[in-house]
């Protein structure tokens, strides 16, 4: 299993607001052609300590036939698991419903896109992700 992390900087949440108030917390992460093998697992992003994850939003370009993805934390399936839509490129707006609906992160934690089987002739592309959620300190 590989892993390489493809963030720089941590998204900032901003203030809390009123409660509950709802934050999109997220960037595109670059794919590499050797990421695309299977239990290759690649770091995007941050979240804070509080954070509840309640919506997902994940746009994949073609990253070649047979790619199936995962996105998560340390349970890599947390929010996505077994998508093939990165195969063809596609879109998924749909969180799993356990453990990943209404998860609270207690400490600030990487969220990593995990290949679940990499594709035949792999291709380098991007995935957008975003999860929306509210901080619950």
């Amino acid at each position: 299993m590989g892993y390489r992390k493809d963030w720089a900087t941590v998204p900032q949440a901003g203030g809390q607001g009123f409660y509950r108030t709802s934050k999109m917390l997220g960037r595109r992460v670059t794919i590499t052609a050797a990421d695309n093998v299977s239990g290759n697992v690649v770091g995007a992003f941050m979240i804070p300590a509080g954070f509840v994850v309640s919506s997902i939003l994940l746009v994949s370009t073609a990253l070649g036939t047979g790619t199936v993805i995962n996105v998560g934390d340390s349970v890599i399936n947390r929010y996505v698991a077994a998508s093939t839509i990165a195969a063809a490129g596609g879109s998924v707006a749909t969180l799993v419903g356990s453990p990943g609906l209404m998860f609270k992160n207690v400490n600030e934690t990487e969220i990593q896109i995990g290949i679940g089987t990499g594709a035949g002739s792999p291709a380098a592309g991007t995935i957008d992700l975003y999860l929306i959620g509210f901080i619950d300190n």
